[in-house]
């Protein structure tokens, strides 16, 4: 059966009006809310100071059935989720390069560096030798054909 197009022109009038209860709720409650915000995370605080809420987070992440839930976590789409932020986050690419620019990291891989510059001299080198051996070698060779003696 068809609808009445006036019906529909008279529901999306209304349809505003349909909020306005749950919006007025909510701008009434929101003192309450935010006053129970700031407790909540006070008694958060407080409980995860707690040494035996401590133990117990400790007991938990140690179970087997925190070991599933990380190895759910990255078996999930959650996971890929989670990567995909990440790599998008700047302050990621700004811990990137504050590592990268530490005296720690500067110093490994200056002496990568050097061990490198080590390692391709010591094979030049030991090319140098068998080179010069084998010319010696062949510079022997001629002097003895030369020679009639």
């Amino acid at each position: 059966m068809p609808e009445d197009p006036k019906d529909n022109q008279r529901s999306r009038s209304f349809r505003p009006l349909g909020g306005i209860g749950g919006r007025a709720a909510a701008a009434t409650l929101r003192p309450f809310t935010d006053a129970a915000a700031v407790e909540l995370e006070a008694l958060l605080a407080t409980a995860l100071d707690s040494e035996s809420v401590q133990r117990g987070l400790r007991s938990a992440f140690e179970s087997d059935g925190g070991k599933q839930l990380v190895a759910d976590f990255f078996d999930s789409e959650l996971f890929d989720e989670f990567v995909d932020r990440l790599l998008a986050s700047p302050s990621l690419w700004r811990l990137v390069d504050e590592v990268a620019d530490s005296p720690a990291v500067t110093a490994a891989i200056s002496q990568q560096g050097l061990g490198f510059a080590d390692q391709v001299g010591e094979e030049v080198r030991r090319r140098t030798r068998r080179a010069d051996d084998w010319l010696e070698r062949l510079a022997h060779r001629l002097i003895r054909r030369r020679d009639p003696s």
